[in-house]
């Protein structure tokens, strides 16, 4: 390699788990304020609704024109944990006593690829019948990386580190060192 060859980066793959329920629009936005929110990073965000209809009056869901069936539906969600090397699992909807039964067994998955796994909870969320041993469940508190309060948070953290994950940006954050100084010895590579 010499120095007029352009460094490689690694596209990240990045997936957006959580739930999706008909009568909650939330399930769709967060993930629509995600995509935005690091629009312009070097990512390859994998949704889970992307090419996704759903018909209010039928009540039905298709994917680019298939019906949505459940095999179709743990298919492709499999295929797309796998593929991950990050993984954004918004758990927001157990706080509505919603079971999270999909995005459960999607994090159990995720736990096995070595990927890193990024949640979003409540924080008035307890998880835990014990709260005295526990704040959250252990699973998800051992095997989350970083456990955020809102989806705002998650996305200012993400802007920030998957730069560095990447390896566009390996630096130090701005403003922590005073000033580094290196004697110039001349060029690294002849």
């Amino acid at each position: 390699m010499t120095n007029d060859e352009p460094i490689q980066y690694k596209v990240l793959t990045l997936y957006l788990a959580g739930a999706i329920r008909d009568s909650h629009p939330e399930d769709i936005e967060w993930r629509e304020e995600f995509i935005l929110g690091v629009s312009g990073l070097p990512i390859r965000i994998l949704n889970p609704l992307a090419g996704k209809m759903h018909d209010p009056a039928t009540k039905s869901w298709s994917v680019s024109g298939v019906p949505s069936t459940a095999k179709f539906i743990v298919h492709h969600d499999r295929w797309c944990v796998d593929q991950s090397d990050i993984l954004v699992f918004n758990f927001r909807a157990l706080s509505q006593q919603y079971p999270n039964i999909g995005t459960l067994v999607e994090f159990g998955r995720a736990t096995g690829t070595g990927a890193l796994i990024y949640s979003i909870v409540d924080p008035d969320y307890t998880g835990h019948e014990n709260p005295a041993m526990y704040r959250l469940h252990p699973f998800i508190e051992e095997f989350s990386a970083v456990i955020f309060p809102d989806v705002p948070a998650c996305i200012k953290f993400c802007k920030r580190h998957l730069l560095a994950l990447s390896g566009m940006d390996s630096r130090f954050a701005p403003g922590t060192v005073k000033k580094w100084t290196f004697p110039d010895d001349g060029p690294l590579v002849k």
